[in-house]
């Protein structure tokens, strides 16, 4: 189903809940309400609100870390947060959140593939500010960008390259806008560099540079071999990881909840602070798991033919748990025949049962 149609679809039939995409390198959820886009999550630290609050100078690195600290402490929005400590207003966070949701949003016009479902009426847990975005003018803005970023690809292929320019500019001809962008071309900035210091999305300044080299103004050139920090990365990284968790836990996905925090537990296995704040995350996992609807001696069945499940995307552990279901092994039987740890075994039968592949003996 393309992209466009999957949201055509949510939109048309006013539905609230999440739909979940999943693909490489990053998965996605975009939240609707009466089928308008009301807010979007990624894995992607690029499309963090850190990012954007330290990549557009409102914050620093550290204030990031110590507002983190913050919104655990007193179960308060981090935007919220910063409206109410004077280094927001309303109107700047709201474009902030905008901006945010929409280039997730249009990322994902450029995957070629991945794997949706959509959650009928579940939202995270934790309280938001819709932001009531209307589908049609994204999908119009989504698809002119996949056509122009097919465009001029091949000349610049991502955000890191750096633009240079080799002659005179006419600025008589250009508005505020490139002007600004215009005065932060100086051959060592990239063009994400760019468009951070200008509170723009990267694809303005992208499109900026092709029509200036398209005229001979500029040249662009690959970034050094060094990795560049990400904004609002840097630091309080793993803080801004184990927030991640919670709201898939609030959004009831608790099996990416788990899998993210085992992520979390062997990217930062040499810190002991990170150690503690895993194991209560997991905790309220476990606690959590505890709630479903799945008890040890209810029988497992397949909800689809078998015949379906060779054109199934699932993982080699999916893939072993489906072979073990043949309408006669319970529950209980089951996660002992399996390898990995009960928690995260049931966790795994969960979400088959949540994508209407299997279904549980009791429903």
């Amino acid at each position: 189903m393309p992209f466009s149609d999957l949201l055509q679809w949510v939109s048309q039939s006013r539905k609230t809940g999440t739909l979940s995409i999943e693909g490489q390198p990053h998965n996605k959820k975009i939240y609707f309400r009466d089928g308008l886009v009301a807010a979007a999550s990624s894995e992607n630290p690029k499309e963090f609100l850190g990012y954007y609050l330290v990549g557009w100078d409102y914050i620093g690195e550290d204030e990031l870390e110590e507002l983190l600290d913050m919104q655990e402490q007193y179960g308060t929005l981090l935007g919220e947060l910063l409206v109410i400590i004077g280094r927001l207003n309303r109107e700047d966070l709201q474009q902030v959140l905008q901006v945010k949701t929409e280039e997730s949003i249009y990322e994902l016009f450029l995957w070629e593939e991945g794997d949706f479902r959509f959650l009928e009426n579940i939202l995270p847990a934790k309280k938001f500010q819709p932001l009531n975005l209307p589908v049609e003018m994204i999908i119009l803005e989504g698809v002119r960008r996949k056509d122009e970023w097919a465009r001029c690809r091949e000349m610049i292929p991502d955000e890191s390259w750096i633009p240079s320019l080799v002659r005179a500019v006419d600025v008589e001809q250009l508005g505020e806008i490139e002007l600004n962008i215009l005065r932060e071309i100086n051959g060592k900035n990239s063009i994400e560099r760019i468009a951070l210091a200008n509170h723009l999305a990267f694809f303005h300044v992208l499109m900026f540079v092709f029509q200036g080299m398209s005229h001979d103004l500029f040249e662009v050139r690959p970034p050094e071999d060094e990795i560049t920090a990400i904004p609002g990365f840097s630091k309080g990284t793993w803080m801004t990881m184990i927030h991640q968790v919670e709201e898939m836990m609030g959004e009831g996905d608790l099996l990416a909840a788990y899998n993210r925090l085992a992520e979390i537990r062997v990217k930062y296995a040499d810190q002991p602070e990170v150690g503690k704040q895993t194991d209560i995350v997991q905790d309220k996992i476990s606690e959590a798991a505890a709630t479903l609807h799945l008890t040890d001696t209810a029988v497992l069945e397949l909800a689809i033919p078998p015949s379906e499940l060779t054109s199934l995307s699932c993982s080699p552990q999916e893939g072993f748990l489906l072979s073990r279901i043949n309408g006669s092994y319970s529950l209980g039987e089951i996660l002992k025949m399996i390898p990995g740890s009960e928690l995260e075994n049931k966790l795994l039968v969960n979400a088959l049962v949540q994508r209407g592949v299997v279904r549980h003996g009791d429903q």
